[in-house]
């Protein structure tokens, strides 16, 4: 044996190699598993490195226990040792991050393995079979020992990873409740009179739960409608006053800034048009058209989220009925009080009178320009006299049929004696 072993000393480095890459690719061959790389997580690659150098290093030490091992092969020994231990050095790092560590692993670092852990104590007979089956039942030992701790770590990390991003989920969810928290914070410290309009609702309800709380507290704010736009900020900061495009855009900013609801749209009609939608619940202007029975706006706005409608001004989920005026500019005529009038679509003569409008049906209208036509040229003295007359008539009220009709009598009358006048004098 001692012969046998100091012909094994005094083997070359060239004898060295040979039988170190024999041995390597046998043990690469017979073992996939040495060189596997399927990393699902960091964690997982660190472990393969770890397990590859230990793997090189129990090789190694087996020589090194019979004294075949050459001084390139101790060389490479310290080599891997070193390597592991940075291996374990980096895993203390990163353990409190992934809940794992290397350093927990059944299988201890390759300056410390006890060989007869690993396996009994080796007998080196005659170089060749015997010496490579040797090897394989090391490496045989060493992939169970490693496999078995590979899939309690695996079953450990399955169970480990999830609870982790349930925590990591967790505090995002804190953060982000603590950001809205803040910054709906700053909206109402920058716009006073939103608290009025937040007050009560419960933001974890469903969100047109939320948008029709928000909207019937529009009602809370002693709104005066004075029918002049103003900035929503105006008014949110603590002045409420404007029309319906003031309150549709307040209830959009509220509603998207503090609230986080997206996709509000502030509808509207551009035209004139003649509503009979009543008075509004806010202060300020009444129905301005027939004393008080209908609006005459030159256009509208509300709110619009899923299909549904907020008329702010009205706090109404109804579109605003409209007969709409055919024209966007007013047209002319001497008979009005102001020489202005609109003509809708339902026949409805508008025209405003002072800071109102009025209305009279097209057809009294129309009738009331042929006859002042017609008698003209008969009284084409008093004409001045007669228009003034009509809009008197027209600024008491449009409707004021029996007031056109007796007009229109008493013109006839004066046409007929002017008539008569005139044939007498021929």
């Amino acid at each position: 044996m001692k012969e046998r072993l100091q012909i094994h000393k005094k083997a070359d480095s060239s004898a060295y190699s040979s039988e170190q890459s024999q041995l390597q690719a046998h043990l690469l061959t017979t073992h996939p598993q040495l060189r596997s790389n399927q990393p699902i997580v960091q964690s997982k690659v660190e472990n393969q490195k770890f397990q590859q150098y230990q793997f090189e290093a129990a090789k190694l030490q087996i020589q090194a226990k019979h004294g075949t091992i050459a001084a390139e092969g101790q060389e490479r020994l310290t080599v891997l040792q070193t390597k592991m231990n940075e291996s374990l050095q980096q895993d203390k790092e990163h353990s409190s991050q992934f809940g794992h560590s290397l350093s927990k692993m059944a299988i201890k670092r390759a300056d410390s393995v006890s060989m007869e852990q690993i396996q009994p104590k080796l007998t080196i007979g005659q170089s060749g079979d015997q010496y490579e089956q040797e090897a394989d039942r090391v490496a045989n030992s060493v992939v169970n020992q490693i496999n078995r701790v590979v899939s309690e770590n695996q079953d450990a990390q399955q169970t480990t990873l999830p609870g982790i991003k349930n925590e990591q989920a967790k505090s995002e969810e804190i953060l982000a409740a603590n950001n809205s928290a803040d910054k709906k914070q700053k909206f109402l410290q920058e716009y006073s009179l939103a608290k009025t309009l937040v007050n009560g609702i419960d933001d974890t309800l469903p969100e047109d739960k939320i948008l029709e709380q928000l909207f019937k507290n529009f009602g809370n704010i002693q709104f005066q409608y004075t029918m002049v736009s103003k900035s929503q900020d105006t008014l949110l900061k603590g002045s409420p006053e404007g029309d319906c495009q003031t309150l549709a855009r307040a209830f959009k900013k509220v509603a998207e800034e503090y609230f986080g609801i997206e996709k509000i749209t502030v509808e509207s009609i551009a035209k004139p048009f003649l509503s009979e939608a009543g008075a509004t619940p806010h202060q300020g202007k009444k129905p301005n058209c027939d004393d008080g029975k209908r609006w005459f706006f030159q256009n509208h706005y509300w709110a619009s989220w899923n299909g549904k409608i907020y008329d702010v001004l009205f706090i109404s989920n109804k579109r605003t009925e409209a007969d709409m005026a055919k024209q966007v500019q007013p047209l002319k005529s001497m008979l009005m009080p102001e020489q202005e009038y609109y003509e809708t679509e339902k026949g409805k003569i508008v025209y405003p009178i002072v800071n109102k409008y009025s209305t009279v049906e097209v057809t009294i209208f129309e009738k009331l320009k042929n006859f002042v036509n017609n008698i003209g040229r008969f009284l084409s003295s008093s004409m001045s006299t007669i228009i003034n007359k009509i809009r008197s008539l027209f600024a008491q009220s449009g409707n004021n049929t029996s007031g056109f009709d007796s007009l229109m009598r008493e013109l006839e009358h004066d046409k007929n004696n002017a008539a008569i006048a005139n044939n007498q004098n021929q």
